[in-house]
């Protein structure tokens, strides 16, 4: 065999062994089957707290999706939402009716001086604007009772049956000012065929209001408005995170206790439940990811819990930025012996996996894994990303997850011995192969020199 041969040879042999081995559902300790109708091409599922117990890494690298077959189909990773989409319900408000004398405004500049000569000068403004006639018939809409209005809806008709009619809507929060929101907009009726055009919707800046005004501002009979609905819009509701008690741990400081979250997640809250009521107390909270890292400080501030006749007030939980850390430090600045079984809880929201249906149902996701090759997630609008975000959303349907089962168990939590790169044992055996090649080539040259043949 020549050199060259031999060098192509191992080199192929390089190509082979370095290849990753695909990896399978027993390369994690536990998983969980995602139920769903599997209508739509993309599922989605809130990832419950039991991944979090058991992934080793905090960009959820050590999360896989397999199909039926067993094969990994494309997944990405959602921001959990922090509060639920306003609601819009709609109500019915009080309109009065007052009555007073039609005005027309106009913006024309027409100016008259005539001397006692008899000369006169008119001086006019070329190109005027038609005058704006403002009706006497005046609509007072009550909506003190209201939460955010975004538009109001009327049910309304004209004496003579005209099927267009322009409008002000103006705001007051005592019906004495008055501020225009709705400069000019057009309601509008007609009907042909048995068919119906309809604007009786007005569009407003969303928020509170006292008394609206309502005012026609064409020419016309007085506009007359049976009733109005308006529509509400609620508070956005927050979602609580997802709360756990954190593990005590010994500690030999008496104003320092320590904790073990068991969790790598996105923590963005705390709270510190003290021992008994009527308690108060300063705190500093402090983590890091391992026990050799240094504390980093999170959070300081009072945790107190106060019963007053049948109310109890405790403090707001703790915000800070989210991080993934699992050892937690709590030291109590004030009155160190009261206070050491007070508990810590730590908040936040998980993520939610967007995964695409690419094969045979069931799918299972896997999770928790030191033995497999970290996941390549696509960002959350990355699966299907060349469509539209609408239709990328109708696209998503709702998916539940089943109970955890055991996979790989805790063997997949063990890390792989370490093992010399197959690349590195390979080359150094290109090179005392071919080492070998060239003393053998030298040998024989030397023979040749020392025995020439005749």
């Amino acid at each position: 065999m020549t050199v060259r041969s031999m060098v192509v040879s191992m080199g192929c042999l390089l190509a082979a062994s370095v290849g990753a081995a695909p990896p399978s559902k027993n390369d994690y300790s536990s998983g969980m089957s995602i139920r769903a109708n599997y209508s739509q091409p993309m599922i989605e599922a809130v990832l419950p707290d039991d991944v979090y117990r058991a992934v080793t890494r905090a960009d959820l690298g050590d999360l896989r999706v397999f199909n039926a077959n067993g094969t990994p189909v494309p997944h990405a990773f959602c921001e959990a939402p922090s509060s639920m989409a306003p609601q819009v319900t709609e109500q019915s408000l009080p309109v009065f009716v007052l009555k007073g004398r039609d005005q027309i405004y106009t913006d024309n500049s027409r100016v008259a001086v005539e001397t006692s000569s008899g000369t006169r000068v008119n001086v006019e403004e070329p190109a005027a604007a038609a005058p704006e006639v403002v009706s006497g018939l005046i609509h007072i809409i009550d909506a003190r009772d209201t939460q955010p209005l975004r538009a109001i809806r009327f049910d309304w008709s004209t004496p003579d049956g005209v099927s267009e009619v322009k409008v002000r809507i103006e705001a007051s929060d005592d019906l004495d000012q008055w501020q225009t929101v709705v400069h000019v907009t057009t309601l509008l009726l007609a009907r042909q065929d048995g068919q119906e055009l309809r604007r009786e919707r007005i569009v407003l800046p969303t928020r509170e209001y006292q008394y609206l005004r309502v005012q026609r501002v064409d020419s016309g009979p007085p506009l007359i408005v049976n009733s109005v609905t308006a529509e509400e819009l609620a508070a956005a509701e927050e979602i609580e995170p997802l709360w756990f008690n954190a593990t005590h741990v010994d500690s030999k400081e008496a104003d320092v206790l320590y904790f073990d979250s068991q969790h790598v997640a996105p923590i963005t809250y705390a709270r510190v439940r003290l021992p008994q009521e009527n308690s108060t107390v300063s705190v500093s909270l402090q983590s890091r990811p391992d026990e050799e890292s240094p504390w980093r400080s999170r959070w300081t501030g009072e945790s107190y819990v106060i019963v007053s006749d049948t109310v109890r007030r405790e403090s707001p939980p703790a915000q800070f930025q989210a991080t993934s850390d699992r050892y937690w430090r709590l030291q109590i600045l004030k009155d160190p012996q009261v206070y050491q079984d007070s508990m810590l809880e730590l908040g936040y929201r998980p993520a939610k996996l967007r995964f695409l249906a690419q094969g045979p149902g069931p799918f299972m996701v896997a999770f928790g894994s030191r033995r497999a090759e970290p996941a390549q997630p696509a960002v959350c609008d990355g699966l299907l990303a060349n469509m539209s975000a609408a239709d990328r959303e109708r696209m998503v349907e709702q998916g539940f997850v089943d109970p955890v089962v055991v996979l790989g168990g805790a063997e997949a939590l063990k890390p792989l011995p370490k093992k010399t790169p197959a690349k590195v044992v390979i080359l150094w055996g290109v090179l005392v192969v071919g080492v070998a090649l060239l003393v053998g080539m030298a040998l024989s040259l030397l023979r040749r020199v020392r025995h020439p043949t005749n």
